[in-house]
């Protein structure tokens, strides 16, 4: 006791001040924030602990609670006492900005590069990074447009801003009805105080490549790729933004395109302010916009088709009116558009004209509008002379009226129309089939052929052909127009949702229509998603981006580019964000078993109403961790088209599965192995015979076998240099993510495909990447006697291929 208080009264002579005395036994510990490896090692942590805790606060920004750090795996509460005992949370010298940049590293990689249907998800991911909002001044559709957050997750935090003020984690975590996984979606992308002054930021993405894009991974669709490493992709984009304001240029080119038909962007936005006391302007946009309103069943404007968009996960719509910084050239809005809401009320309206791709026909109608990559200005083959690209005029305007009478509950309406300088008139025939053999033309079997049932979509194709009178653009000649309503209702965990849409037609015919109607349901360890949808054949809709599993025409004469007059024709199947004419359910779940697995389940069944045939899709996927530092990914997939049907012409059935082995490692290393067989067994091909009726009919009608082998390796060099490199072998068909990049192979006799990428950060605002990638396939051949130039015959000439293609892109952010 006596020693204690000589203790005491030393300490009180040498440190009289009390401040004095923590700051001194502060300065004994080490701020955690600036710590490096080597000092957490010496407070007894492992190294993989040490590892963890560093990684941790360098890619996610400097901590304010020891306590964050239990979130880690390796860290529990031995290891948080250990923490609080040698080290002090500190205030490291970083901006805001530094900190929201920091933290983007982490995750959004891969949003820099997106492509595709998520790429205007993408771009509002990172400015919100960038930029977070106040969690007390979002809105339903701010929330709903993150990923990973459901409608019952959104719902809860406006529940939780009804309350009072969310001025932390513990409040938001504790809003009424959130999952800890939306929460943890949510925490990166919010702040909870307005700042006083936003200040101004500038994001550029240079991106060139040569690699091939696609957006559908199934391995019994058209596979449409281009390949021109002497005219790359080219991609440029600056936007310049804070909380208020955003403005942006684009510049896009396609592989293989001319510069003259490149889609070039400018557009500038206001957002987020308080018009009246209760009213605010969500944004008023003018130059390039995006319009998206409930499941995308009437209208949502952009050129990609995304096979099962449900609106949950990362499959999110950008709902409302934004800016338009992405890649798509032909379903693009320019004009104005407006969006102003309150707590009951959201208006959104707009109005665009912009010139669309079309195949035009020989009295100067045109046939149907073409989503063509890349954009050809006279085809591939043009002897017509007839003008593809920017050949129709597109007059677009409409409305959303949404009323919110509850937190959780809103109905909304939807009205557009579009207005055309030439008349729509389907003349198939006439314009679009025939091809190079006059006595295998595709004039005589449109709508006649065996595997080719879906033909009668092609027929249903919407026409209007009447001249009209419009008082707001004179040029106005035909017309598509289309209402919609749609809802929403949260109920405790429960999400009800769905959206009608019809034609609006002048004459006594029945106007086609469809619908979408979703149920989901979420609890703490398991999620439930069960859908209905009923599309029309006649609904023709060239906005609709609704859930579907195919692509309108598919199965069609358009697959069949050899019965076209044109190849760049069968675009209107494989370039068509349009989905098929289907009735349908589809289930998803999302059931963790354990801490340590985690099952999803995916079954669809459908009926193509082109041809009523049936289909069915299965996917069972298992996550599973023996260990921390140790995944393993068991996919399987069941498809068939009319497997029990033995009057269908075309009947197939496949089974794919994929096994991955990922091995974690220090400073966020790591390693993944890929074994992947597939079965594909399909009906007989008439085409492949002499004809359906006196020949042979086997051909086809054997299994298609493919196996793919691959390793791959991610190595952070430094905390500035990361390098991946990949190896494959592939026999038949394959789908692959590629570092950022999604690839679909089909290599009949064999290949081997090699792939390296680096990405250079040389200072915290400039990100420099280079990917390069060589495909060697198998020696073969298929032909048994071949005559050369110089007319000398030679038997059985081998073939082989080699491709090498490149990725070059540069991003920078201050």
């Amino acid at each position: 006791m006596i020693k204690f208080l000589k203790l005491v009264l030393l300490i009180g002579v040498l440190f009289p001040d009390n401040s004095s005395v923590s700051e001194q036994l502060s300065q004994q510990k080490i701020n955690i924030n600036t710590v490096s490896i080597s000092e957490l090692q010496e407070s007894s942590l492992s190294f993989n602990q040490a590892d963890s805790v560093y990684n941790y606060i360098i890619k996610r920004g400097p901590i304010e609670s020891i306590y964050v750090l239990a979130n880690l795996e390796s860290i529990g509460s031995k290891e948080i006492h250990i923490l609080k005992n040698n080290f002090f949370i500190g205030i490291k010298d970083e901006s805001a900005f530094e900190k929201n940049r920091k933290k983007s590293n982490y995750k959004t990689e891969r949003w820099l590069s997106a492509e595709g249907n998520s790429e205007g998800l993408s771009e509002l991911w990172l400015d919100t990074y960038y930029e977070p909002k106040d969690v007390n001044l979002m809105n339903y559709d701010d929330l709903m447009s993150l990923p990973n957050l459901s409608p019952v997750d959104a719902v809860a935090v406006l529940k939780q801003q009804r309350r009072g003020s969310i001025s932390g984690s513990f409040q938001l975590k504790n809003s009424p009805g959130i999952s800890y996984w939306g929460y943890k979606n949510l925490i990166d992308f919010v702040d909870f105080k307005s700042s006083e002054s936003s200040k101004f930021h500038i994001r550029y993405s240079g991106l060139a490549r040569t690699i091939p894009i696609t957006t559908n991974p199934d391995n019994d669709g058209t596979i449409s790729e281009l390949s021109n490493t002497n005219n790359p992709e080219l991609y440029s984009k600056i936007s310049v933004f804070n909380s208020k304001i955003k403005s942006g240029v684009v510049y896009h080119r396609n592989m293989g395109e001319s510069n003259d038909v490149a889609i070039k962007k400018i557009t500038a936005s206001l957002e987020g302010v308080q018009i009246y006391e209760n009213i605010r302007l969500d944004r008023l946009v003018a130059g390039y916009f995006t319009a998206s309103f409930g499941q995308g069943l009437v209208f949502e404007s952009n050129d990609y088709f995304s096979p099962r968009r449900t609106g949950y996960g990362f499959s999110k719509r950008a709902v409302g009116i934004r800016p338009d910084l992405g890649r798509s050239s032909q379903y693009v809005m320019r004009g104005i558009g407006l969006q102003l809401s309150n707590s009951f009320f959201r208006g959104s309206f707009f109005i665009s004209k912009h010139p669309r791709d079309a195949i035009v026909n020989s009295d100067d109608s045109f046939s149907s509008l073409i989503t063509m990559q890349p954009r050809l200005s006279y085809g591939i083959n043009p002897d017509k002379g007839l003008k593809l690209t920017s050949s129709v005029n597109e007059l677009t305007w409409g409305a959303n009226i949404r009323l919110s009478p509850i937190i959780g509950a809103f109905v909304g309406f939807t009205f557009y129309e579009s207005l055309y300088d030439r008349t729509i008139d389907p003349q198939i025939l006439e314009s679009i089939t025939g091809g190079p053999d006059i006595d295998y033309s595709g004039d005589e079997y449109f709508g006649t052929y065996l595997t080719n049932s879906a033909d009668p979509e092609i027929m249903a194709m919407y026409a209007n052909t009447d001249t009209i009178a419009s008082p707001i653009w004179s040029d106005a000649v035909s017309y598509r127009r289309l209402i919609g309503l749609d809802f929403s209702s949260t109920i405790s965990n429960i999400v009800f949702q769905g959206e009608y849409g019809r034609f609006l037609l002048n004459d006594n015919t029945a106007a086609p229509d469809a619908i979408v109607l979703s149920a989901y349901a979420q609890f703490n360890n398991i999620s439930i998603l069960a859908l209905y949808r009923n599309y029309d054949l006649e609904f023709d809709n060239p906005y609709q981006r609704s859930f579907s599993n195919y692509q309108r025409y598919k199965t069609s004469i358009f697959e069949d580019t050899y019965w076209l007059d044109d190849p760049i024709y069968g675009y209107l199947y494989s370039g068509t964000p349009q989905p098929q004419s289907e009735e349908g359910f589809y289930i998803f779940s999302r059931f963790q078993v354990h801490r340590s697995v985690v099952g999803y389940l995916h079954f669809d069944t459908w009926s193509r109403k082109a041809d009523l045939a049936k289909y069915f899709r299965s996917v069972l996927t298992l996550d599973i961790r023996p260990a921390f530092n140790f995944r393993i990914n068991l996919r399987n997939k069941w498809q068939a088209r009319a497997s029990n049907d033995f009057q269908h012409a075309s009947p197939y059935y496949s089974r794919e599965s994929r096994v991955r082995f990922r091995l974690r490692m220090s400073s966020f290393n790591q390693m993944e192995l890929l074994f992947s067989n597939s079965y594909t067994q399909f009906s007989p091909r008439p085409r492949l015979t002499d004809s359906p009726y006196g020949a042979d009919m086997n051909v086809g009608s054997v299994g298609s076998p493919d196996l793919a082998l691959g390793c791959s390796l991610i190595h952070n060099a430094s905390d500035n240099f990361k390098i991946k490199v990949g190896t494959l072998f592939i026999n038949g068909f394959l789908w692959y993510f590629e570092d950022t990049d999604f690839r679909i192979f089909s290599e009949e006799f064999g290949a081997m495909h090699n792939w390296i990428s680096f990405r250079f950060n040389p200072n915290p605002n400039l990100s420099l990447s280079l990917k390069a990638t060589h495909t060697s396939g198998a020696q073969y051949t298929t032909i048994d006697d071949a005559q050369l130039d110089s007319g000398a015959w030679i038997n059985n000439p081998i073939v082989t291929s080699n491709g090498i293609n490149y990725r070059v892109q540069i991003d920078y952010g201050i």
